[in-house]
């Protein structure tokens, strides 16, 4: 997981909305690449990785979006003063503000989907896109092509279901995941039938 954020001066918003004005997904990987490169001229980018050993450790003791926000919060203390804007992963506002206070932020905004209405905000989501498909690469070049590690990709799901594949990219792989959930659920249903 890549949480990230980016700050710039006013002055530069009209240059930002010209370069970040689509959600980070939307674009390919190399307008992705070409688009923080220019934004790297006049944004300042400040990121934390968290890999899915840290994650496995942390959802022991704390939800996905506790730890989201525990980065979160984390990253708003780096920065100087200025106005904050949160793309917000809590369904309800009011308890994202509580978890976000719990660890010390507080003076933020926040919604659902604020990179889309936000050029600084998509302008993070395309740092943190970037920043966690290179990751991706260097696992895959050290285990297999397990495809891009998204629960959308038939890739990722055929390694997650292959015996050979899941034993190379287990120590990659977030433990408390509804993806591998669901693999599990089918095949202990799949081995029912072949039992019965």
């Amino acid at each position: 997981m890549v949480i990230c954020c980016a700050f710039c001066k006013r002055d530069d918003e009209k240059l930002l909305r010209k370069l970040a004005s689509k959600d980070s997904k939307a674009l390919t990987p190399a307008q992705r690449e070409e688009a923080y490169e220019k934004l790297k001229a006049f944004c300042t980018f400040r990121w934390v990785e968290v890999s899915a050993a840290d994650l496995n450790t942390l959802m022991k003791t704390m939800s996905l979006n506790d730890i989201e926000a525990k980065f979160m919060a984390a990253l708003m203390k780096k920065l100087d003063e200025g106005d904050v804007m949160i793309d917000m992963p809590d369904r309800y506002s009011w308890t994202f503000r509580k978890r976000m206070e719990k660890f010390g932020a507080d003076k933020f905004e926040a919604e659902h989907k604020a990179d889309e209405n936000y050029p600084i905000v998509a302008a993070a989501s395309i740092c943190a896109k970037i920043i966690r498909d290179r990751k991706v690469e260097e696992i895959k070049k050290a285990t297999c092509d397990f495809g891009s590690g998204y629960p959308s990709d038939p890739k990722t799901i055929d390694a997650l279901k292959d015996k050979n594949k899941r034993a190379v990219v287990e120590a990659f792989v977030r433990l408390r995941w509804k993806t591998l959930d669901r693999i599990k659920q089918k095949k202990l249903f799949e081995g029912e039938e072949e039992a019965g």
